[in-house]
């Protein structure tokens, strides 16, 4: 993709005061065909490599942020391709330097709850509701059984995959996934909110922080501990940033950011 796309097919994409919003498009319940899963993988691609974003939001038209994959697509003959783009497009999730925000209003099920556990902060309205109903269709969820039990624990992984059922923005709140849940007509402040906070970093900071939670997952604490020290005093210490961050602190003034 090139240039700065406002939409790309199922997509909308927007940059906005340094926040990348990827909003899916594709009513009305915004099924994750695989073109659909393309479509999404392109638009956070193109995310990542703008220079000055804080974060990465994901959200939805419609009345549902997601209702899941095409069931169709579930047909062996046409299941690669089906995992294909949805591998691609979580290994692309994965590895973002940005945080990512979702904002979810209605129903995020099957591939749809799969996308929004990715995020690192998961708004939702009261309206919201999620669940991995997979098993009742004589599937299981490949991104649901391989994450969830990183996020809640291997127990509340099993029973989500497991019994199928769909859990209310309250339910996944109390397990923990859910930063905050809110009224429906709240969900736009809720996300100004954060986004806010976040607005007052510094990109490349922000990227490095990100990154180094992200790799400290599978590592032993010392070695997780050692390799942010060295991006501390090798790769931070050589930024503007913190110098400008330090001056700002000293001359009680917001920072101005050189993102560098």
């Amino acid at each position: 993709m090139s240039g700065n796309p406002t939409a790309v097919g199922t997509v909308k994409y927007e940059l906005h005061e340094d926040i990348a919003f990827v909003t899916l498009d594709a009513p009305p319940l915004n099924v994750l065909t695989a073109a659909v899963m393309a479509d999404l993988t392109a638009s956070v691609e193109f995310a990542l490599t703008e220079p000055t974003a804080r974060a990465l939001v994901l959200r939805a038209e419609g009345r549902a942020f997601s209702a899941g994959a095409d069931v169709a697509e579930h047909r062996p003959e046409q299941a690669p391709d089906m995992i294909a783009a949805f591998g691609r497009l979580f290994d692309v999730l994965a590895g973002s330097e940005l945080p990512i925000v979702a904002a979810v209003e209605g129903a995020a099920l099957g591939a749809g709850f799969e996308l929004a556990m990715m995020a690192d902060i998961l708004i939702a309205t009261d309206r919201a509701t999620f669940g991995q109903p997979e098993i009742r269709l004589g599937f299981f969820a490949p991104l649901a059984v391989a994450w969830l039990g990183r996020r809640l624990g291997i127990g509340r992984a099993i029973e989500i995959t497991a019994l199928g059922r769909t859990y209310s923005a309250a339910e996944m709140h109390e397990f923990g996934l859910v930063s905050q849940v809110v009224p429906a007509d709240a969900l736009h402040a809720a996300l100004d909110a954060v986004l806010g906070d976040l607005r007052r970093t510094s990109a490349a900071v922000m990227r490095m922080n990100v990154r180094l939670v992200r790799a400290s997952l599978d590592r032993p604490f010392a070695e997780a501990r050692h390799a942010a020290e060295r991006v501390f005093l090798d790769e931070l210490m050589a930024t503007e940033d913190v110098r400008e961050g330090i001056a700002a602190f000293y001359g009680k003034r917001r920072p101005a950011w050189q993102h560098c």
